[in-house]
C-alpha cells in the first residue's frame, strides 16, 4: 500500500479485475439493475453495467490509462480528510455523489453488521453495507495507521445534486 494515499477510481467503462485477487463477492440489485460488490486484496471494487457504473477504491495507482468519463480521486490518508465528489453516470441525468472520510480506526462499527465484509488480519477489514438501491458504505480498516477509511455513495439526479456532509464524524452505522 502507498504510506499516504488511496485512490478511488469511477467510469462508465469497466474497470479490469485481472490480476486483482478478488476475496469475497456480493450480488444485488442497485439502483433497480444487478450489481456485483467485490472486496478485494487492495480494497473494493463495484460493477453495474446497466448503469454503466464501474468502481475501484485502491490503495495502488492507477494500473494503466483511463478512458474518457473516468473520475480519479487521490485521497490522503490522515485522520480527518475528508472528499466529495460527484460522476455523472451513463445517462447524464444521473450521478452518484461519494463522500470519504478518515477516522480513528476505533470508529469502526461491528464486523458482523455489514453486508459483505472481510477480515485480512488483526483489524483489518475491509466492509460493504448495502443500505438501500441508491446507497451503500464501505469501510476499510488501516490498523498500521490507526485509521478507519468510510465511504458513503448515493445515487442522485444530476440537477439535484446538494453539497453536503454525508458522513458525520465518528458515527456508528
Amino acid at each position: 500500500m502507498s504510506e499516504k494515499e488511496l485512490y478511488l477510481i469511477q467510469s462508465k467503462h469497466p474497470q479490469s479485475l485481472d490480476g486483482i485477487d478478488i476475496k469475497t463477492t456480493h450480488e444485488t440489485l442497485f439502483c433497480a439493475h444487478p450489481a456485483e460488490f467485490h472486496i478485494v486484496g487492495e480494497s473494493h471494487a463495484v460493477s453495474v453495467p446497466a448503469l454503466p457504473f464501474y468502481e475501484i477504491f485502491s490503495c495502488q495507482p492507477v494500473r494503466t490509462e483511463q478512458p474518457p468519463d473516468t473520475t480519479l480521486n487521490t485521497i490522503e490518508l490522515c485522520v480527518n480528510t475528508q472528499l466529495t465528489t460527484v460522476h455523472t453516470l451513463g445517462d447524464e441525468h444521473t450521478s452518484i455523489q461519494t463522500t470519504v472520510r478518515i477516522e480513528p480506526l476505533e470508529s469502526f462499527p461491528d464486523a458482523r453488521s455489514f453486508t459483505i465484509v472481510y477480515k485480512f488480519d488483526t483489524d483489518a477489514y475491509t466492509a460493504i453495507n448495502c443500505l438501500s438501491q441508491r446507497e451503500y458504505r464501505t469501510y476499510h480498516t488501516y490498523p498500521e495507521h490507526d485509521l478507519t477509511v468510510i465511504s458513503c455513495h448515493q445515487i442522485c439526479s444530476a440537477s439535484n445534486i446538494e453539497p453536503r456532509d454525508m458522513i458525520e464524524a465518528s458515527t456508528q452505522w
